[in-house]
This record gives structure tokens, C-alpha cells and sequence, in this order.
């Protein structure tokens, strides 16, 4: 009885230390830096004073405006690693077509939250919902579009197919990224580097309640050290579960009840642009994609001609 006992304990404390191990050791790695983040992040002189305004955790978090004339809304949903102000150019030139645009610092990037993490899974929900409820009732003849690019699309996914879904009169993903499916291209074209043993432990522990190690590192970025230390370089899990779509991405995307639209680059090196529609169809939903001509994964948000068919696939989807 006493080696039975001795033996037990030994398995369970194997049972024990064993995930505990592969989440010590499993760190994710940057990968290297791509040439186009360092442009990413400039100095705008025509940048908004950014605001605040508090969530329901009493947190302030941050965001800019850019008045328009119109009665469209657009609130914009940065992607991965860069703040509010990587949506600048897109910004204004919505604000140049009469268009009122909100540009928020999703918790953890910027100036809201802490770098890298939030308290839980869903708190980024919580946060766009909260942020509606600030910016008050809609006008009569109003229209609220939410905009998000790459990471940002895929949480505009989960977000317009999720509980507060019905807070928008349309969804506009641009270069949607969407964690296993057949247009992502592996690791983003080596924009991303994720712990997959670190993943995988983390979410075993969950299913069993165990939160512990839900706010450590997971996915890491490709941008340089000197960068890292003014953007988000890393996600903890809470913050990459919750900023994007991540593996329920096709229920999503099936209870999405608004009208919505995907705008991608043909050149894209993070996404492949000929999948979402094939994928659209498999699922079937109805979600039209516009492919742009010779435009790559950033130039969606600062090339001309790309901001150009932004704008014009927004103001032209009028309710």
C-alpha cells in the first residue's frame, strides 16, 4: 500500500510539474523584423488630441475622432502590434468623404490598458460595447459601420457574430485574418511566432478551470527590438483569444445577421485573397469580396489606391 501510495503521488506531481515545464520553457521567439513595420508606426502631426472614456471595469481607455459632415459613422479597429493612430491615413480620408470616425486603442495597445494583456476573455467585447454606450444613441438616419483591419477584421468577425452583434448596421473586414483557415497564409508570412506548446497547455488548463498563466506571452511579433519597446510586441493568451476570431472563426462568421463586406489586397503576404470567397461559400454566408489590384497587407490602410476603395465601398453601402 505505501508503494502504491508513493507511486501515486509521483504521477500526480509528474501530472502537475509537466505542464508547468512546457509553459516555462516554451516562450515565444520574435521572428524577424519585416521592413515595412518600421514605417509603420510615424509621427503624425495632424494627429487628434486623443480622449478617454471609462469602461465598465473603470479603466480609461483611449481613442481619437475625426468629425465629419455626414450621417455615416465608421468606428476603425486597428490591426495587430500598432495603435489607434497605424489608422490614421484610412481615418482621414474617411473624415475627408463627410464621414464621422472613431478610432479606439484596443485595451492593451497604446494608451488603454496594460502592454500585451487584459483581465479576461471578452473584456475587448465589453470595451467596444462600452464604447458605444459613450458615444450615445444613434441619430435618426444614422449609419454605424465597424471597420477592422487584419487582427482587428478578425475580431470584427467574432464581435459582429457574437453576443453585441446587433450595435452596428454593417461590418467591413479588411484583410480578415482567421486562425486556421484555408486564407491565412502559415505564421501570417512570417508576421507571427506562436508558442503552440504554451497554446496548447494553457487551454488544457483552462478546460479544467485553472486560469494561471492565462496573462504569460503566446504570440510574438515580427518587429524590431527598438520598436518593442513603443508598440505591442507580444500578446498574453487572454489578449490573443479575445483580438481576433481565432478557431471559432466559422461560427462567427455564420451568425453574423448584418450586412458585411471584405476588401483584400491581391499581393496580400498575410492572407490568401482568392480563399475568402471559395470559404464564404463553403460556409454559406453571405459576405461579397472585393479584391484590390496590386496591393499588399499594409497598403490597405496607407496605399492611395487602396484607401481610396475603402472609402468608396463604406459610403457607398449607404442603410
Amino acid at each position: 500500500m505505501r508503494k502504491l501510495l508513493i507511486g501515486l503521488t509521483a504521477l500526480l506531481a509528474i501530472a502537475l510539474i509537466t505542464p508547468v515545464a512546457v509553459i516555462a520553457l516554451a516562450a515565444p521567439k520574435s521572428p524577424p523584423a519585416m521592413a515595412w513595420a518600421e514605417n509603420a508606426q510615424q509621427a503624425n502631426p495632424d494627429l487628434p488630441t486623443p480622449r478617454q472614456f471609462p469602461a465598465r471595469d473603470g479603466a480609461r481607455l483611449q481613442y481619437y475622432v475625426y468629425p465629419g459632415e455626414s450621417n455615416q459613422v465608421v468606428i476603425l479597429i486597428h490591426g495587430s502590434v500598432f495603435p489607434g493612430p497605424s489608422m490614421h491615413e484610412l481615418a482621414t480620408s474617411l473624415r475627408n468623404a463627410g464621414v464621422t470616425v472613431y478610432v479606439p486603442d484596443i485595451r492593451g495597445h497604446g494608451g488603454s490598458g496594460r502592454t500585451g494583456d487584459i483581465d479576461y476573455i471578452g473584456q475587448l467585447d465589453d470595451d467596444l460595447a462600452d464604447f458605444i454606450k459613450e458615444i450615445g444613441p444613434a441619430r435618426d438616419g444614422e449609419t454605424r459601420t465597424l471597420v477592422g483591419f487584419s487582427a482587428g477584421a478578425g475580431f470584427g468577425v467574432r464581435f459582429a457574430g457574437g453576443r453585441y452583434g446587433e450595435l452596428f448596421d454593417r461590418y467591413v473586414f479588411l484583410s480578415p485574418i482567421l486562425p486556421g483557415s484555408s486564407a491565412l497564409r502559415p505564421g501570417s508570412g512570417g508576421w507571427v511566432n506562436i508558442s503552440i506548446p504554451r497554446v496548447v497547455t494553457i487551454a488544457s488548463l483552462d478546460r479544467l478551470g485553472i486560469d494561471w498563466f492565462d496573462g504569460l506571452p503566446v504570440i510574438s511579433y515580427a518587429v524590431s527590438p527598438e520598436q518593442s519597446a513603443f508598440v505591442t510586441s507580444s500578446y498574453s493568451f487572454r489578449l490573443m483569444a479575445n483580438f481576433g476570431a481565432g478557431s471559432r472563426y466559422e461560427t462567427y462568421l455564420k451568425n453574423i445577421r448584418k450586412p458585411a463586406a471584405v476588401l483584400v489586397g491581391d499581393m496580400d503576404e498575410q492572407v490568401r485573397a482568392d480563399q475568402f470567397a471559395p470559404l464564404f461559400q463553403r460556409l454559406g454566408v453571405d459576405i461579397p469580396v472585393t479584391i484590390v489590384s496590386g496591393m499588399k497587407h499594409a497598403d490597405m490602410v496607407y496605399a492611395p489606391a487602396a484607401l481610396d476603395a475603402v472609402v468608396r465601398a463604406i459610403t457607398r453601402q449607404q442603410k
